[in-house]
């Protein structure tokens, strides 16, 4: 037991946690980053695979506003809804998107993680389930748990590359959910589902009185380019949310968006100001500026993505034990481990001490994913490369073992 667990244990003698605080699960893959800068402050060299922590250079347009919001003391308190300017050109960038009136009145800035939660809290009373197609974000457990909700986790499948599906639709809405999550583009598998398949789910949702919430964080990074997405101010059942922090490589900004109909919207800027007032106007202003230049930054995303993560496919899956389907989006590599005779615990575990690489397990993206890992490709793409490589070692070093044992 460490000392932290010993502490909570002496604590709840006396003091006992609400329901709630009790339910927090957290995201495991900041778990492995704790466990990676211990041994770096031990001096060992960690490659870092866990989390999509981007690291090409952000537009220059994003560091020259956001010095000169601060240069010119822009830090007092802003609209807890998010800066009328940023709205007001998300609303122009998405009404050219679907060719439908869009107004800042439809637009909430907030980080994008804590907007699963305020939809969730938002939409759903303790006890109501929400369904997920799974492998599913770590943000919507967690968020779903805290909240004390139950998760309907809905499988989709690797022989079809985890794709959504009308059964997979049909099965989610069986379970009479007061939610349906979709993530498109898919964060771990990189999926990028058919755009007729997606708007049947709204088309479904709608008529069967369910909320929708469509995580389009990936949408700007797919390889081809293509883009969906799922907003309709008039429809009261569908929220989209996305963020900045991938697309514009400043996820430390914690900026993101929600679009949803106006009496929606106003909600969530309610929720801001309950929970935290608002965000820094400095780095909103930044986020403007960078929306100006955001589809020539993006083409260049996508291009070094497709590139770095195709690469490291294709070295993963000529290695023999290692296995992950091609992804169409982001940069992510959801890898099946089975053959190594390890879980996804036991090998993160054993990858980042004896390896030195640290790797996400795939039950934090569903219970039935223990024999999955998650590697993130958007890092320095020399360190990327080693992460990868020393992934394989050690698989390869495992199936040794096993043909020595057999």
């Amino acid at each position: 037991m460490t000392q932290a667990e010993m502490s909570s244990a002496a604590l709840s003698t006396r003091f006992r946690f609400s329901s709630r605080g009790e339910q927090l699960i957290g995201q495991e893959m900041f778990r492995v980053l704790d466990r990676a800068q211990a041994l770096e402050r031990q001096g060992h060299r960690v490659y870092h695979l866990e989390l999509g922590n981007p690291r090409m250079a952000p537009p220059a347009e994003i560091l020259e506003a956001t010095r000169q919001s601060l240069e010119a003391q822009q830090i007092g308190y802003a609209s807890m809804a998010g800066l009328t300017e940023l709205r007001s050109a998300l609303a122009t960038r998405y009404a050219a998107l679907i060719e439908e009136p869009v107004t800042g009145s439809h637009i909430v800035i907030s980080p994008a993680n804590l907007l699963i939660h305020q939809f969730l809290d938002l939409t759903c009373n303790p006890g109501d389930r929400v369904a997920l197609f799974t492998p599913a974000f770590p943000s919507y457990w967690a968020a779903a748990a805290h909240l004390q909700l139950n998760v309907v986790p809905v499988p989709l499948s690797q022989r079809n590359g985890f794709q959504l599906s009308h059964p997979a639709i049909e099965a989610a809405l069986a379970a009479n959910p007061r939610a349906v999550i979709v993530n498109n583009a898919n964060n771990p598998t990189g999926a990028v589902y058919d755009p007729a398949i997606v708007r049947h789910l709204s088309a479904r949702c709608e008529k069967d009185g369910v909320w929708l919430l469509s995580d389009e964080t990936y949408a700007d990074l797919t390889f081809d380019g293509s883009f969906l997405t799922l907003t309709a101010p008039g429809a009261g059942h569908v929220v989209v949310i996305s963020s900045f922090s991938k697309v514009l490589s400043v996820p430390g900004f914690r900026t993101g968006y929600a679009i949803a109909h106006e009496a929606v919207a106003a909600k969530l800027a309610l929720s801001n100001s309950t929970l935290y007032s608002c965000l820094p106007a400095f780095t909103q202003r930044g986020c403007l500026a960078g929306l100006s230049v955001l589809d020539r930054y993006a083409a260049e995303v996508r291009q070094r993505n497709a590139r770095v993560t195709t690469s490291c496919h294709d070295q993963i899956n000529r290695s023999g034990l290692l296995r992950s389907h091609t992804p169409a989006s982001g940069f992510y590599l959801f890898i099946d481990i089975s053959g190594t005779g390890l879980d996804d615990l036991q090998f993160c575990r054993r990858l980042l001490d004896e390896y030195h690489t640290a790797a996400t397990p795939g039950r934090s993206f569903g219970d039935a994913y223990r024999s999955f890992i998650r590697l993130a490709t958007c890092g320095a793409e020399e360190d990327v490369l080693e992460g990868v490589s020393r992934t394989i070692a050690f698989a390869q070093k495992l199936g040794g073992c096993h043909v020595q044992a057999a």
